[in-house]
């Protein structure tokens, strides 16, 4: 609570809620510290904007380097 009372006068300032806030600031948490993949069901353009991105599908080469393995 201290950490988001913390950030909480910035995000006031761009007229964001405090509920907002809280959701942006534990999708981010989930998204980042347990690399959860995280969407915000809302319809709500402004807190849908503030998600953390999709997760990156591997791409073939990336994949291809983590099955080799080095000698």
């Amino acid at each position: 609570m201290k950490k988001l009372a913390a950030k909480f006068p910035n995000q006031a300032v761009e007229k964001t809620s405090m509920g907002d806030a809280s959701i942006v600031i534990l999708g981010k948490y989930y998204h980042d510290k347990k690399d959860y993949y995280v969407e915000f069901l809302t319809d709500d353009d402004k807190l849908k904007s503030q998600e953390p991105p999709p997760p990156q599908p591997p791409t073939r080469r990336s994949d291809r380097t983590k099955r080799v393995k080095n000698p």
